[in-house]
This record gives structure tokens, sequence and C-alpha cells, in this order.
């Protein structure tokens, strides 16, 4: 049986915006993300822009930029609040269940995943990046204690399987279906099999 650990949410400092203390600027810093939620939302294949978030929200540009010095910023920490929000759902589910061995949690991961994306469409691409990816697996890596390395890096690569699967599905279909989950699953338990 496996254990499970507590949900490791990476030190904000290492990335490019800046999380605010205090509870005005908290109000700001969220009413930034949701005016980008809604671009992202309403708006198919939109530039975020600092600029364009200011105009929307009413916020002056200084202010925005006093958390979110990029437009890039602004994409991390979304991908960082939907990274998280998934995370907290995969910990959720496998908290709930006993886990004899890693085939079955991958397959409790990818239909997490893939309800989360199809349920968040389009903001789950954020999920499904570079950024999010790596935070994702990180965390499951922790979240699970292995027996050896070699179980280690088995277990790793089929996590970077099947989110690639899932992320690819996703971006080709605007969802990820039925067929898609099996098949994802087939990947990973066969690989997990050998």
């Amino acid at each position: 049986m496996y254990t499970l650990g507590k949900l490791i949410v990476p030190n904000t400092k290492n990335y490019s915006f800046i999380e605010p203390k205090q509870e005005r600027s908290k109000k700001r810093f969220e009413e930034v993300l949701k005016t980008a939620e809604f671009i992202y939302t309403n708006q198919k294949d939109y530039a975020l822009s600092v600029q364009d978030i200011s105009k929307l929200s009413g916020m002056k540009r200084p202010s925005i930029y006093k958390f979110f010095p990029s437009n890039e910023s602004i994409h991390e920490a979304l991908s960082y609040k939907y990274a998280t929000d998934l995370f907290k759902l995969i910990q959720k589910n496998l908290n709930n269940l006993q886990y004899k061995d890693n085939k079955e949690l991958i397959k409790v991961v990818i239909d997490v995943c893939a309800i989360y994306a199809n349920k968040n469409y389009p903001l789950s691409n954020l999920v499904f990046n570079q950024f999010s990816k790596e935070f994702i697996l990180n965390n499951i890596e922790d979240l699970i204690e292995q027996k050896n390395n070699e179980e280690q890096a088995k277990f790793k690569l089929t996590l970077n399987v099947l989110m690639s699967c899932l992320g690819d599905y996703l971006n080709q279909e605007g969802s990820i279906t039925p067929r898609y989950i099996s098949e994802t699953k087939k990947i990973c338990l066969l690989y997990l099999s050998n």
C-alpha cells in the first residue's frame, strides 16, 4: 500500500508574479486573474496583455505591474492557480481511496485530469503547459512514497506520458473524450506492466 503525503505548494518567490500580502492588494491581484480568465474564456486565440486587462478591469497599469511585471507573469499566475486546483482534486481523490499499486493510482489521476479539463475548458489549457505539468508531476511524485528508484523513475515517466497524452487530446479536439481516456489508460498501464 502507498501512503499519501501533504500538498507541496512551491514558494511563489520562484515565479515572476508577486503574490500580495495585504487584503486590499489580494483583491486587486484576484481581479486581474478574473479579468484574464474572462479574456481566455470569451476570446479565442487572444494575446493576453496588461494593457487589455487594465482596460477591462478599470485598474491602472502601474497597479497591475506591481504584481505582474510582464504579460507572461499573468499567464504564469493563472497556470499556477489552475494547476494547484487540479492537484488538490487529485489529492482529494487519492485520499479517499486505498491503493495497492501504481496502476490504480494512474487510473484515478487520468480520470481526475480529464474531468477537470473538460469541465474547465478553455482554461484547462493552462494546466497542460510545461509550467503546470511540472508542478503537478512533482507534487504527485512527492505525494506517493515509492518503493525503489527504478519504480520511481518508471512512475515519473508514466505521469509525463499521461499529461502529454491528455494535453494533446485536449488541444486537438477541445475535450478529452472517453475514448481518449481509455487509450491513455492503456498506454500508461501497458508501460507500468513491463
